[in-house]
């Protein structure tokens, strides 16, 4: 008597627990831009939480979250975009544009700053003036000249 009553306990402990776990749940959707264009990498967070994912290169995607909890939509010049989680499993989001942005130099360190914070003189240079080689063929042999305390060195082995 005592090991069927240790038995049924177990499985009473072992159904509470899962439905402590059952309580998020498995939210998709698509997201575009004002046009329908699908946005790859979007990022989804649930807010307050370290949960998050991306959307996929046709704008789709899938996180784990709680009914009651709120997703957060971010994505380079676009505005933020908060959608709470009810009953429903599919949330289709369409990003609004936000404001433009700048150039962004990247540093060598890998640092992003906007070109006016910086204390250095900076070059830039276009696509159509590296895609027009002059010497020699390469990409490399188009920059020189171009772009100053710029050094070529090639190495034979």
């Amino acid at each position: 008597m005592k090991t069927k009553l240790n038995g049924l306990l177990t499985l009473l402990f072992a159904l509470v627990v899962q439905i402590a776990f059952a309580q998020t749940k498995e939210v998709s959707g698509t997201v575009t831009d004002g046009s329908g264009i699908p946005l790859p990498g979007v990022n989804i967070l649930v807010q307050g939480t370290a949960s998050g994912t991306q959307s996929d290169f046709d704008g789709n995607y899938t996180i784990e979250a709680a009914q009651g909890s709120n997703l957060v939509f971010t994505y380079v010049g676009f505005s933020d975009q908060i959608v709470n989680v009810g009953t429903e499993n599919t949330y289709d989001m369409q990003m609004e544009a936000g404001e433009s942005l700048d150039a962004v130099v990247v540093t060598a360190l890998g640092i992003s700053r906007e070109k006016k914070t910086l204390g250095y003189a900076t070059e830039e240079v276009s696509g159509d003036q590296v895609s027009t080689v002059t010497q020699g063929g390469n990409i490399a042999n188009s920059l020189s000249g171009k772009v100053s305390g710029y050094r070529l060195s090639v190495t034979v082995t």
